[in-house]
């Protein structure tokens, strides 16, 4: 078995005794919290972001395989090879444009399409930057950035970076930040996990982070504070009536603690939380135009994956996408959801190379697979978008 792969079975077996049969009240409220050993913190790390699919993939599932025109929402298609290029494809999986990166950027996973065609652009651990059109670079940041970006009116970009490691009672811990970025590259601002350590403590399960480690120093550090989203919250009737979720307060996903925050805008402090006991390693959480809240629930420790439209107020799910069977839906890692105009949802089941679109109902109406094949394994995709024709075409003449 290979170093990765073996790797990858200690954390599964870690996971399992740590999930128990009613891990924080996943399952049987009643019974005690379950907290892993020593040994077991010194290996919870977060799993890594491979490019290719574990599983064999099926070389006759390529591009789009399902195309119901009627009930199908119409649109461009925004995602990236998870190398150095940036794909705009319409419905029949027709690849319209490409942006290209030079090949030292080689994990560039998520990408916003700006004005004129120029895009802002995720390389995982090398940069955030701003391409135009053809490809030409703006500007850069270089930084430890990661998973996502988000673009501002003012012309701000919010985008997720490692923050450095810190020793913290005896074991090395990174403490991600929210970077506030100038258009031009320049870091204006920060929101550092580190600094609101002592709130976020009490929002998420116990963890063996604050007991003191009297072992070695671990060489590997503790990614418990993992960001892999940040959002602008928009203007919705819910935002005007409850200041908590007003437009431009910002909405963050802290996976390794099951964590969805809504951060304000001004004061950078958390205004709301949910997620412990209801969601497992979640990504992505956007809100709807309905103030409700979007989330993609990996369900790890389940071995199946959901979509989670919930009410924040009430903490209510509202809406729910499970396959039929369940685990037929699954992504350990990655994912991404977009609630479409017509009311369908976009998925993207990262892990299997895979995009679907369902309507309300569950029905699949658009079903599309990563065309890239390698030696039987399928490319993934992390985040899958989908824009209108007349909004593509309207931001490629904006100059």
């Amino acid at each position: 078995m290979s170093r990765l792969l073996e790797q990858v079975r200690q954390f599964l077996v870690i996971l399992l005794v740590v999930c128990g049969a009613a891990l924080w009240g996943c399952v049987v409220e009643e019974e005690p919290v379950e907290t892993p050993s020593d040994e077991d913190l010194e290996a919870l790390v977060a799993l890594p972001y491979l490019s290719w699919s574990e599983e064999e993939a099926d070389p006759e599932k390529l591009g789009v395989m399902v195309w119901d025109e009627e009930r199908a929402w119409p649109g461009f298609n925004l995602y990236t090879n998870d190398v150095n290029e940036a794909y705009l494809m319409d419905m029949s999986g027709r690849r319209l444009h490409t942006w290209t990166l030079p090949e030292k950027y080689t994990h560039c996973e998520h990408f916003e399409l700006l004005a004129g065609g120029d895009i802002a652009i995720v390389c995982v651990g090398q940069a955030l930057l701003r391409l135009d059109r053809d490809s030409n670079i703006l500007w850069r940041l270089r930084k430890p950035v990661h998973h996502d970006v988000a673009h501002r009116d003012d012309g701000v970009f919010l985008v997720p970076r490692a923050g450095r490691s810190r020793e913290y009672k005896g074991r090395r811990v990174g403490f991600d930040v929210v970077a506030f970025v100038e258009d031009g590259g320049e870091i204006i601002d920060n929101w550092r996990t580190w600094d609101h350590l002592e709130a976020l403590q009490e929002l998420h399960w116990p963890t063996k982070i604050d007991e003191p480690y009297k072992g070695p120093l671990p060489e590997k550090r503790h990614d418990y504070y993992h960001l892999n989203t940040v959002e602008i919250l928009p203007d919705t009737l819910l935002g005007r009536q409850d200041d908590r979720f007003r437009a431009g307060n910002i909405l963050v996903c802290l996976r390794n603690v099951h964590l969805i925050l809504v951060l304000d805008q001004d004061t950078h402090e958390i205004t709301w939380s949910w997620g412990p006991g209801d969601v497992i390693f979640p990504h992505m959480p956007t809100m709807l135009e309905n103030g409700n809240i979007l989330v993609y629930d990996n369900g790890v420790w389940e071995d199946r994956s959901r979509i989670i439209e919930l009410d924040p107020v009430t903490e209510e799910i509202v809406w729910l996408y499970e396959a039929d069977p369940p685990e037929s839906f699954f992504s350990k890692r990655r994912g991404s959801n977009q609630r479409l105009p017509n009311g369908n949802t976009l998925i993207a089941e990262s892990e299997k190379g895979r995009v679907f679109e369902v309507t309300p109902d569950g029905e699949i109406v658009w079903e599309f697979w990563n065309p890239e094949l390698s030696e039987k394994r399928r490319k993934r995709i992390y985040r899958f978008m989908r824009l209108s024709e007349d909004e593509v075409r309207s931001l490629f003449r904006q100059r």
